[in-house]
């Protein structure tokens, strides 16, 4: 069952599970927190619609429960020719299979190191120049070897990315040693692109 509601400067939507509320924070300036037993690459796939969009994300903080259950919270910013915040189903492009973008992106610095944080992660600490579109090509790469977030906090200021993901693999367990040595050679590659 699908179920809307909307008034002045909000949105509420619901699938089943899934659910997703929207705030107009100041002009241009949104906030979106959602929740569900979103699967895979299910912020890569929204992150990357918002880019299409002409959505940009300022500020992320999404955790995996132990039930499986995520909760996030998004603050986004409505560039020119946007697509109107209030009116997006966030939890259905989340839930969009398969639908990613161009995986290239550009970093400054990172740090990825080995954590028993989830039963085994690599946390992933990254800066960058923010772009439209960065963190769903981040993410999209990532799924391409395999690995998900499982918790991130992404920042933006004066034009920086300041990122912090933990990562496991796709189908929940700690990544392999070939997952890890992977993302190094894709984070090396882009320190250098």
């Amino acid at each position: 069952m699908n179920r809307i509601s909307r008034t002045d400067g909000s949105a509420f939507r619901r699938h089943g599970e899934a659910w997703s509320e929207a705030t107009e924070l100041a002009p241009e300036s949104f906030r979106v927190r959602l929740g569900g037993p979103f699967r895979g690459a299910w912020l890569a796939h929204l992150s990357c619609r918002l880019a299409e969009q002409r959505i940009s994300i300022d500020h992320v903080h999404a955790r995996l429960g132990a039930d499986r259950i995520w909760i996030a919270e998004l603050h986004l910013l409505s560039l020119p020719a946007a697509v109107d915040p209030l009116a997006i189903d966030y939890s259905a492009l989340a839930e969009e299979p398969d639908k990613m973008t161009e995986s290239a992106f550009g970093i400054d610095s990172y740090r990825l190191l080995e954590s028993r944080d989830y039963g085994g992660s690599l946390m992933l600490t990254l800066e960058a120049p923010d772009s439209l579109g960065l963190l769903g090509s981040l993410l999209t790469r990532l799924a391409l070897l395999g690995l998900v977030p499982v918790e991130l906090h992404i920042e933006t200021s004066a034009g920086r990315a300041f990122d912090s993901l933990w990562l496991c693999a796709a189908g929940g367990g700690s990544p392999t040693g070939d997952a890890r040595d992977a993302v190094l050679q894709v984070l090396e590659r882009s320190c250098n692109s």
